[in-house]
C-alpha cells in the first residue's frame, strides 16, 4: 500500500525517507514541502546547516514561498535530542486548527554513539507523544553513511518508510522494542567525583561542590549557570520523586562535563522533561530545564532505581585544544 504526500489521514503520520544520494534528499524533500504549501499546510524545516542551502535552492526553483515555511538548522535548537519533541509540539500547537509538515533530520553522520541511542529514543517517543495532533512527520537518514544497527532502529520506529516517492507501511515497525534497547546501564565512573544529596540542605553546598570541579576541569563561565541550575534540578527531582537520597556525580568526558544523577526511584514517565511542561508540574519544568540546558542527556531506569546523565561542552581549550 502506498501514501502520497497528498493523503488526508489525520492524527501524527511519522515517515523515514533512508536517503542513499543527494539527489534523493533533494527530490524527496523538495516535494514533501512543496505539496504541502500548496495544500496550506505550514511547513517545518529542521536539518543541519550544510543541507539548508541546498534545499533553499531547491524550494526556490519548485516556486516554494510562503512566510508559514520556517528552516532551521537542527544542530543548534536541538543538538541535544530531548529537546526536540517541545519544538515539534510548539510548530504544531501554532497551527492546532491546521494540519503541518515537519522535516527533520536529528541523526547526521558524526554524531556519537550515545547521541544517537538519544535519537532513536525520541524516534520512539514521539509516536505516542504526537499522535493526537495533526502533522505530517518527514525524517531523513543517510543510508550510504549510517550503520546497519542505526538504520534497523529507524525502521522499527517509523510506521511508514518512503521509496520511489511514495511512503510505505512498515513491516519492521516495533518501536517498543526500541525503547528497551535503548534502556542501556549507565555504569558508574571510577574517577568521578561525588557528592551526596540527602535533603534540600545539602543542594546548596552541592551546588558549590559542582561549579568547584567544573571550573578545575574547563568549564565555561557562561555554562556554570547551567550546571547550577542542572545539578539542583536533578537533585531535587530526586528527592521529591525517589524518597531516598541522590548520588551525585561529576566527570570529564572527552570534551564534555558529565553531571550524574543516581537514586532508588523508577523513572516510569519518559516524556517527562521533552514536552513542555504545564504550569503545575514541577518535575516536568525541572527536567524540562535540564534538557534546555544541556547538550545531551541520557537515562537508564528500572524497579530498582534509575540514573540520568547531563553533558556540558566544556570550552575548546580544555576539551580538545583547537
Amino acid at each position: 500500500m502506498t501514501m502520497s504526500t497528498k493523503t488526508e489521514r489525520r492524527g501524527f503520520v511519522h515517515s523515514a525517507l533512508l536517503y542513499h544520494s543527494q539527489r534523493e534528499y533533494l527530490d524527496v524533500v523538495g516535494r514533501f514541502v512543496s505539496d504541502g504549501v500548496a495544500l496550506g499546510e505550514p511547513v517545518l524545516v529542521a536539518v543541519p546547516a550544510d543541507w539548508l542551502a541546498s534545499l533553499r535552492t531547491e524550494l526556490g526553483a519548485r516556486g516554494t514561498a510562503t512566510a508559514e515555511l520556517q528552516m532551521i538548522d537542527i544542530a543548534r535548537v536541538a543538538h541535544n535530542p530531548g529537546r526536540f519533541l517541545a519544538v515539534a509540539s510548539s510548530f504544531a500547537a501554532k497551527y492546532a486548527d491546521r494540519r503541518v509538515r515537519i522535516v527533520s533530520q536529528l541523526v547526521w553522520p558524526g554524531r556519537t554513539a550515545d547521541e544517537c541511542v538519544a535519537c532513536m529514543q525520541h524516534e520512539a517517543l514521539v509516536n505516542r507523544a504526537l499522535a493526537p495532533h495533526s502533522v505530517m512527520g518527514l525524517c531523513l537518514y543517510d543510508a550510504e553513511r549510517l550503520d546497519d544497527e542505526l538504520l534497523a532502529d529507524a525502521r522499527a520506529t517509523h510506521p511508514l518508510l518512503w521509496k520511489c516517492g511514495s511512503a510505505y507501511h512498515n513491516a519492521d515497525y516495533a518501536p517498543e522494542t526500541t525503547l528497551v534497547r535503548c534502556n542501556q546501564p549507565l555504569p558508574p565512573n571510577p574517577g568521578a567525583v561525588t557528592y551526596l544529596v540527602r535533603d534540600s540542605t545539602d543542594l546548596r553546598p552541592a551546588r558549590s561542590f559542582a561549579v568547584d570541579y567544573a571550573e578545575w576541569v574547563g568549564l565555561a563561565q557562561d555554562s556554570l549557570e547551567d550546571l547550577r541550575l542542572i545539578t539542583t534540578e536533578l537533585a531535587t527531582n530526586s528527592l521529591q520523586y525517589a524518597d531516598g537520597e541522590c548520588q551525585l556525580a561529576f566527570w570529564r568526558h572527552d570534551e564534555h562535563l558529565v553531571c550524574e544523577a543516581r537514586d532508588s526511584g523508577r523513572f516510569d514517565q519518559p516524556l517527562v522533561g521533552r514536552q513542555l511542561p504545564s504550569t503545575c508540574a514541577t518535575a516536568s519544568r525541572g527536567l524540562f530545564l535540564v534538557n534546555a540546558m544541556a547538550d545531551l542527556v541520557r537515562t537508564y531506569t528500572t524497579a530498582n532505581g534509575t540514573t540520568i546523565q547531563a553533558y556540558l561542552r566544556l570550552k575548546p581549550s580544555a576539551a580538545s585544544g583547537c
